[in-house]
């Protein structure tokens, strides 16, 4: 995929200067459907250049999972290196969620974590040497970072999904699709990298 909007026009959407002359990549990590974005300005672009999905079936577990998630994130890693000099990778960071039950706090999604724990990590592993900058970045920060506001404080889970994807379809005239919400949240990611902040 390949799609190119105004480097001044989405800057005046998003209210915010972005790097000119920059590569970002963002990870947005799952268990098993990690897309990936590879976004990347000119002096007057921003451009999509390149979408990508790490896949683990459902039926693939423990070691074997990761594993086949290696083997992916290394031809991946192998194929993108010898292209690009990237400048910032965004990797979405994980997050315990938490439900009451009889009046105590009990996590909910604990082998979920440990499993997109050991995912980020290797991801961080096989890019800090590619990246001048990476680092990890909870969602929310992301989405708030270049403007996206759901529509109801109410909206999460599947709602919430397809608002990230209406909203990066918008941004770009893309036509991704509900199960492409990993590629969306991933362009997400790599668009946060590309925003200048002073430092």
């Amino acid at each position: 995929m390949s799609k190119q909007i105004k480097l001044e026009t989405i800057e005046v959407l998003l209210g915010k200067n972005l790097y000119a002359n920059a590569i970002s990549l963002g990870f947005d990590v799952s268990v098993h459907s990690t897309g990936i974005a590879l976004l990347r300005t000119t002096s007057n672009s921003l451009i999509v250049d390149l979408t990508h999905k790490i896949t683990v079936p459902n039926n693939i577990i423990g070691n074997d999972a990761l594993d086949l998630f290696i083997e992916q994130l290394d031809s991946f890693k192998e194929k993108i290196s010898q292209k690009y000099k990237i400048n910032t990778a965004i990797i979405e960071d994980c997050f315990l969620s938490f439900f009451k039950t009889k009046g105590k706090r009990v996590a909910t999604n604990v082998t979920t974590l440990k499993a997109l724990a050991r995912y980020g990590i290797l991801i961080y592993d096989r890019f800090k040497r590619l990246s001048e900058e990476i680092r990890y970045v909870m969602p929310t920060e992301s989405r708030k970072v270049i403007g996206f506001s759901k529509s109801d404080k109410k909206v999460k889970n599947y709602k919430l999904k397809q608002e990230v994807v209406d909203y990066v379809n918008n941004l770009w005239d893309l036509e991704l699709k509900m199960k492409d919400n990993d590629i969306a949240d991933a362009i997400v990611l790599a668009l946060c990298g590309l925003i200048y902040e002073e430092k």
